[in-house]
């Protein structure tokens, strides 16, 4: 009986110690870009988003966008959901968060209603607006200068780039028709770092402070 409820107690401690993980959403977990910014190369895109599940056109307070998810998305949210809480946090307007959630997670399996916009963070991003101790929160972001005081927090992930930018002359991955790699990608090897966090934090009891794991933030993904 006290082995059982040793066991108990013990289930729960650890049970109490589900970490954290915030999420950017552009160029962390997808690219999006106004259609009218389509380069000619890439208007083909336009033909395909119907019969891909990585590619959408959706209407914005009255802008068309096409999005495209980073490769490996899915899979990254499906298994980081077993061993965090997450959340995302975008500089994004919430209707433009909300058409892309509905993208990523349409039954609200992943976010729920943990979803911070521009609206209320307009300027920075901070852990103070999340119900959580700040001690057992990862961050992933591509970019670090909006996070001013939590950057011993943030993971930063190499940036997603799918589509053209104004100024570089090599092609875009949608111009090559090509793009970053499933199982060797940035999104695949972050997932590899937070599993290894999560289980170094959950076997030694007496960690408390899981921002000591995460890497210099010289360090990308």
């Amino acid at each position: 009986m006290l082995k059982k409820h040793l066991t108990t107690q013990l289930f729960q401690k650890k049970k109490k110690k589900k970490l954290h993980l915030v999420l950017d959403l552009d160029h962390t977990l997808l690219h999006s870009v106004l259609v009218s910014d389509l380069s000619k190369r890439e208007k083909y895109l336009l033909e395909e988003t119907d019969s891909r599940q990585d590619l959408w056109r959706r209407n914005v307070d009255g802008y068309e966008f096409i999005i495209k998810l980073r490769p490996f998305l899915h899979e990254f949210l499906l298994e980081a959901n077993k061993l965090f809480t997450m959340h995302v946090y975008t500089m994004g307007s919430s209707s433009y968060a909300k058409q892309v959630l509905k993208l990523i997670d349409p039954d609200k399996v992943y976010f729920g209603k943990r979803v911070i916009t521009r609206e209320a963070s307009p300027f920075n991003k901070s852990l103070d607006l999340l119900a959580a101790d700040k001690r057992r929160v990862v961050i992933v972001d591509d970019t670090v200068h909006v996070w001013p005081f939590h950057k011993r927090n943030l993971l930063q992930i190499t940036k997603y780039v799918y589509f053209k930018v104004d100024g570089t002359k090599w092609d875009s991955y949608a111009e090559a028709k090509k793009d970053e790699s499933q199982s060797n990608g940035s999104l695949a090897n972050v997932l590899k770092f937070l599993e290894d966090v999560h289980k170094r934090f959950e076997e030694d009891l007496g960690f408390k402070d899981l921002r000591l794991l995460i890497p210099c933030r010289q360090c990308c993904y």
